[in-house]
């Protein structure tokens, strides 16, 4: 019983977790020295968000994660920093317009938020349980 209460506060009070939503972006083989562009679109034609290069690994303060392949790239977000709703990923042309490789609706991550405070709710609420239990486990073989 107590080996199981301390591996529940462990686990409380480590896991955490991660949702990453990905999008994978094949470029033709041309394409392949231009920088990157993940946005999230803004009207028809138009999009908000940055650039990067091909070497960069993470973007946008470690929220994206740049995966290379031979002839594709793929973007893992774990929250949208200009918000949820439908992004792309490109390459950045020569004479400064986007090339839109993809697109798919990425939506905020309100598990990990979730997560987050309930564990430390639940946190303070697992040393009581233990305990409660010692005393009412102590109670009941004072009885016998």
């Amino acid at each position: 019983m107590r080996s199981l209460i301390l591996i529940l506060l462990f686990a409380v009070g480590s896991c955490k977790a991660v949702y990453w939503q990905k999008l994978t972006c094949p470029y033709e083989l041309h394409h392949g020295s231009l920088q990157r562009v993940w946005c999230r679109q803004s009207s028809t034609d138009c999009c908000i968000g940055l650039k990067f290069s091909k070497s960069a690994h993470l973007a946008d303060g470690g929220k994206l994660k740049v995966t290379q392949g031979s002839d594709s790239f793929t973007v893992a977000v774990l929250e949208p920093s200009h918000g949820e709703g439908v992004h792309w990923c490109g390459v950045l042309s020569k004479n400064g317009t986007i090339i839109k490789l993809a697109e798919g609706y990425i939506h905020s991550s309100s598990g990990s938020y979730i997560w987050s405070l309930a564990r430390w709710l639940l946190l303070p609420l697992l040393p009581m349980v233990t305990i409660f239990t010692n005393v009412y486990l102590r109670k009941d073989s004072g009885a016998l």
